[in-house]
């Protein structure tokens, strides 16, 4: 439970995931939008119980989960919730928080720290009544910032004992189409291991909207394990927002 807990947290989004509250931070005082981010800016506007719903689809070769297993090939729904600031646990700063809830797997938080420019992760948590506290990051590290541009890097993230490590850099630009609608987004690639496991994540964020397509593999030894495709099929703002 602790190493699928660490590998959420080294992935979200998501987890991840990632899109908040009554008000949105601000950038500090008297600094200016750079050319070409002015266009990201609000980077994600956020209204406390705002929905992203979508379409999962989970695709596992046979053979796979034991010897002579049938292919999987199921969709289910996800729902990412923004519930507001929230204090993770005790000693933690108050942090912005999303709720992914689906019939597929226990209910998840997400923690992270939006700006006019950025979205920052700080750390999430499975909600199970043995979990008290999330993984997290001391020092928050960027997901996705105003201007990025083809080729940006974000530094490496290894978890203690180098079995998990992550490293994402912008791939393009690019209009994406998904059920809700169609979005010029910023196009990401997040790579890494899970010990012996491979991953590769594409995520598809849109400034001012969020995550709106996600695809992301495991492999072990070149051989794919499982795929998980997930898609914007509507953004729900809540009333008044």
């Amino acid at each position: 439970m602790k190493s699928r807990a660490l590998a959420t947290f080294l992935i979200f989004s998501a987890v991840a995931a990632i899109t908040g509250c009554d008000r949105t931070t601000k950038t500090p005082e008297g600094a200016a939008a750079k050319p070409g981010q002015a266009g990201d800016i609000p980077i994600l506007p956020v209204t406390k119980g705002d929905r992203w719903v979508y379409d999962v689809r989970l695709e596992i070769p046979a053979d796979v989960t034991s010897p002579g297993a049938a292919e999987v090939d199921a969709n289910h729904e996800r729902v990412r919730t923004y519930i507001g600031k929230v204090t993770p646990a005790e000693g933690l700063p108050e942090t912005d928080c999303f709720e992914v809830s689906s019939l597929a797997a226990p209910t998840e938080r997400e923690f992270v720290e939006i700006l006019d420019d950025r979205v920052l992760m700080r750390g999430s948590m499975i909600m199970r009544p043995e979990t008290t506290r999330p993984m997290w990051l001391d020092h928050p590290v960027p997901f996705v910032i105003a201007g990025m541009k083809a080729g940006t890097e974000s530094p490496e993230i290894n978890a203690p004992g180098g079995s998990l490590s992550r490293k994402t850099r912008v791939v393009s630009r690019e209009d994406m189409t998904v059920p809700a609608g169609t979005f010029p987004s910023i196009r990401l690639l997040m790579t890494g291991m899970d010990g012996e496991l491979e991953l590769r994540r594409t995520i598809w964020f849109a400034p001012g909207t969020g995550i709106v397509r996600e695809e992301k593999s495991r492999y072990r030894q070149g051989k794919l394990i499982y795929r998980e495709t997930h898609v914007l099929t509507k953004l729900q703002r809540a009333a008044g927002s």
